[in-house]
């Protein structure tokens, strides 16, 4: 009785040890927090309180690196002042996301999503709008960032 259970927690071990280990596993872990990270990004980058715009504003930079994040800093003022004349609140939730790319190695991704935006004016009347936006990401020290955001047409041209 004593061996059978030594023998099963050594089995066990090993089953649990192989696939902590296993390089697969390792890829599927990057690439749902990829995927996770530039959900939540997306409709952060996406959504700013009309009431709270300084740090709606420190929010959008806290998502983003490389060029994204140097356009973000480099329009920040003038992003303010429209956002203050507007007078609008907009809130973005992520309606489906995938990864079309991941490179674990050099920690980049790319992500194509669906978006609801609904946008509240100063006068109260709601609007919601629906987007599709191209995200690339890149792993840095403190989880995976936006490097990039575009939109991705609707229909074929020509």
């Amino acid at each position: 009785m004593l061996a059978a259970a030594l023998l099963f927690c050594g089995f066990s071990g090993w089953l649990y040890w192989t696939a902590y280990s296993d390089d697969d596993l390792a890829y599927s872990r990057a690439r749902d927090e990829a995927l996770a990270a530039g959900r939540a990004h997306l409709a952060t980058l996406n959504s700013i309180d009309a009431a709270h715009i300084p740090a709606g504003l420190r929010e959008w930079r806290a998502t983003a690196t490389g060029p994204l994040s140097d356009e973000l800093r480099r329009t920040e003022k003038k992003s303010a002042k429209t956002l203050r004349e507007r007078g609008s609140s907009a809130r973005a939730k992520v309606t489906d996301a995938a990864l079309t790319s991941l490179d674990d190695t050099a920690g980049t991704a790319t992500l194509i999503a669906t978006l609801r935006i609904e946008t509240t004016t100063r006068a109260g009347a709601p609007a919601t709008d629906r987007k599709r936006m191209e995200a690339g990401l890149e792993r840095t020290d403190d989880g995976w960032k936006l490097t990039s955001l575009a939109p991705v047409p609707v229909g074929k041209e020509g």
